[in-house]
């Protein structure tokens, strides 16, 4: 969970580095017989039966966030804050084991965010973005070892720019492209390489229309 947690941190440093304002259309995806969906973006991506998925709500709890948070549906995923006031937003967070049966062990998941990049004129690929989001981590005086190359990687019917970190023996991917000005990534978390494939496998059934 630790490892979870600071893929939000990092989410809520996004936020903090510019202002620009997220479209009115914008859509945070709902999950509907075990599809998630996100009609802004324009993709889906099935998510594995009994795998946990957190909710939006459980999210902000991670996250601290202040005010009320309705009770959730897990199906549900769309946002009870207003969009213009989110820069830097977690789409989708699954978890391969339910958090309560998995609390002494390392619990492998993927992640979808993203962040807006409207005004920002220096991130024009994945690319770009990762070394934006490297330069962040870089910033928080954790014990990231990072691969010494960026590469490509098609996931789905896209083509991602991706890097490879390992942080307190857990090894976590990041595939990030610009879609719409934002950068959209997907995030695994594996403590092996058998985890990475079986999160690897999940993942490839995205579908961009």
């Amino acid at each position: 969970m630790r490892i979870f947690i600071l893929v939000l941190c990092l989410v809520a440093m996004m936020a903090c580095r510019h202002s620009s304002k997220i479209p009115d259309d914008f859509d945070y995806g709902k999950i509907e017989n075990g599809v998630y969906n996100n009609n802004y973006f324009q993709f889906k991506i099935p998510v594995p039966e009994n795998w946990a998925i957190q909710t939006r709500e459980q999210v902000y709890q991670l996250q601290n966030q202040n005010g009320e948070t309705s009770p959730a549906n897990s199906s549900e995923l769309r946002s009870t804050i207003k969009a213009a006031d989110v820069q830097a937003t977690i789409l989708l967070t699954v978890l391969k084991n339910k958090p309560e049966n998995s609390l002494n062990e390392f619990n492998p998941s993927f992640i979808i965010l993203a962040e807006n990049l409207v005004g920002s004129t220096s991130m024009k690929t994945g690319q770009d973005y990762l070394d934006h989001a490297k330069a962040i981590m870089k910033q928080s005086n954790l014990d990231y070892q990072f691969a010494p190359d960026y590469y490509s990687e098609k996931i789905g019917n896209r083509k991602f720019d991706a890097m490879n970190i390992t942080l307190d023996s857990v090894q976590r991917t990041y595939y990030s492209m610009i879609n719409r000005n934002f950068a959209l990534s997907l995030i695994i978390s594996s403590r092996d390489d058998q985890q990475k494939q079986e999160l690897k496998n999940v993942i490839n059934k995205i579908r961009f229309r």
